[in-house]
C-alpha cells in the first residue's frame, strides 16, 4: 500500500458516520495537495513552479522565466466522495414466501434511494426466475423511476439462482467499467433453494460464481428466507449459507422479511464497508 493510501486508511478508520471523502484515482474530485508522479498526467503547475523555483540560479533558463525539469514536475492529489452501487439479487420463484420476498426488497430499495441524492449511492434490483433473471430496476438513484419500474413484481416457477447471481455481477461490473472509483455491493434474498443450472451442476455452479463474486471485489450479503419450521437445529436445505462462504460474505438467516430489516442489514454492510474497523 502507498504512503497517500496509507493515510486514506487512517482518515476513514477515524471518521465515523458520515460519508468520506476518498482519494481519486483520476482527475475527478477537490484538488487538495501535490505529489510526484503517478501517472495520472494530472498537472500540478502551481507545484511544480514550487519545487523547480529554488534552482534558478544554477539553471540555464535559455530565456524563460522558470526552467523546469523533470524532477520538478508534480501532480495533482484529488479527493471525491466515495459512493457505492448497490444490487439486489432477489429470488422471484414459486417457493414459498416469493411475494413478500419481493415487496420487502421494493422497500428496501425506495427506502435507500430516499437517501441516495445525499450518499450518492445507486441502487437496482434484479429478480430471477423461472429459467432466468432480469434485471427489473437498473442502477440508479432515482425514486420515481424505481416506483415505475418496480410496480409489478412478477413471481412463480423454478429457481434459477445461477442466472441471478450472474445478471447481478453484470450490472455491476458494467458500473465499475464507467466508474472505476464505486464500491460494489450485491445484497441476494433467497431461500436459496436453487434448481435450474446453467448448464450443468448447479452446487458446482453456485460455487463457482461466488468465487468470482469474490475475485471481482464485490461485497456479498445473503439473507436466508428459507423456512426451517419447528426444528431445534434449524437444518437448511438451500446453498445461500454456502455462496457467502465462498463469495466471503455477510449470512443472514432470516424468515421473517420486511423492507425495514432489509434496509438496515443493506446500510449497515454499506457502511462497513466506508468506515472499515
Amino acid at each position: 500500500m502507498s504512503i497517500p493510501e496509507q493515510r486514506d486508511a487512517k482518515e476513514r478508520k477515524r471518521v465515523s458516520g458520515r460519508r468520506l471523502e476518498t482519494l481519486s484515482a483520476g482527475k475527478r474530485g477537490r484538488y487538495v495537495s501535490a505529489r510526484y508522479p503517478t501517472g495520472t498526467r494530472d498537472l500540478a503547475l502551481d507545484a511544480t513552479l514550487r519545487a523547480a523555483a529554488p534552482h534558478q540560479a544554477t539553471r540555464d533558463q535559455n530565456g524563460l522565466a522558470v526552467a523546469v525539469r523533470e524532477e520538478d514536475i508534480r501532480e495533482r492529489v484529488r479527493v471525491g466522495k466515495v459512493s457505492v452501487a448497490c444490487v439486489f439479487v432477489v429470488d422471484a420463484s414459486g417457493s414459498m414466501g416469493a411475494t413478500r420476498r419481493m415487496e420487502s426488497a421494493k422497500g428496501a430499495v425506495l427506502s435507500m434511494l430516499l437517501d441516495s441524492y445525499r450518499q450518492r449511492d445507486r441502487v437496482g434490483l434484479v429478480a430471477f426466475r423461472g429459467n432466468d433473471a432480469e434485471v427489473l430496476l437498473p442502477l440508479c438513484s432515482s425514486v420515481d423511476l424505481a416506483q415505475k419500474r418496480l410496480e409489478d413484481l412478477p413471481t412463480g416457477g423454478k429457481t434459477p439462482l445461477a442466472a441471478g447471481l450472474v445478471k447481478g455481477m453484470e450490472v455491476l461490473q458494467r458500473e465499475q467499467r464507467k466508474n472505476g472509483e464505486v464500491i460494489p455491493m450485491m445484497v441476494v434474498i433467497s431461500d436459496g433453494r436453487a434448481n435450474v443450472p446453467l448448464a450443468g451442476d448447479v452446487r458446482r455452479e453456485i460455487l463457482e460464481i461466488a468465487e468470482d463474486i469474490r475475485s471481482q471485489g464485490i461485497r456479498a450479503v445473503v439473507i436466508d428466507t428459507e423456512e426451517t419450521g419447528d426444528s431445534f437445529l434449524e437444518f437448511r436445505l438451500g446453498y445461500c449459507r454456502t455462496l457467502a462462504e465462498h463469495a466471503a460474505g455477510s449470512y443472514y438467516p432470516i424468515a421473517d422479511l420486511s423492507a425495514g430489516l432489509i434496509r438496515e442489514i443493506a446500510t449497515a454492510e454499506r457502511d462497513a464497508m466506508l468506515h472499515p474497523t
